[in-house]
């Protein structure tokens, strides 16, 4: 994987995640991952976090809201697992999935995942692959409320 670089307004979430006081936040700004950019640059980034609804601003202190911090842990849901599988592992793990077209990114995110570990794709909703699963991606699955919606199943060889 390689490393991409983080956006501004990345940064500037992050960095209001982090729960830092403003004069540390300030000092941030002016060290290296901030240096690139101008202050001009940061402080649209800002007012447009703000018109979004992401970040508060009281007294010059900058303070991330509960949809600031509900949308940064969304996009952590999204993030995705390295394989943990060997490479060439046996196929011995079938994956079924009926997730709604309402839940289209969702989708889309399991299927990105599975390809990561390895899973081929039998039919649109079919797949098989290494297993068994991983118990964090599993964890994950309940986090996203969609592993009732999906099946595994052991393959066997007589």
């Amino acid at each position: 994987m390689s490393y991409k670089t983080p956006s501004i307004r990345s940064l500037l979430l992050a960095t209001l995640m982090s729960g830092k006081s403003s004069k540390i936040f300030y000092r941030i700004l002016r060290e290296e991952e901030f240096k690139k950019y101008k202050k001009e640059s940061i402080e649209v980034a800002l007012s447009r976090l703000h018109s979004q609804g992401y970040v508060a601003n009281y007294a010059k202190n900058w303070s991330l809201t509960n949809k600031g911090r509900h949308h940064i842990n969304r996009k952590l849901w999204f993030t995705y697992f390295p394989s943990p599988f060997v490479k060439d592992p046996p196929l011995n793990t079938i994956i079924s999935f009926d997730i709604p077209e309402t839940s289209k990114v969702t989708r889309n995110w399991l299927r990105n995942q599975i390809k990561i570990f390895g899973y081929r794709m039998l039919q649109q909703s079919l797949w098989i692959g290494p297993g068994p699963l991983p118990s964090y991606f599993l964890k994950r699955l309940d986090d996203l409320n969609i592993r009732k919606n999906i099946r595994t199943f052991r393959v066997t060889k007589k």
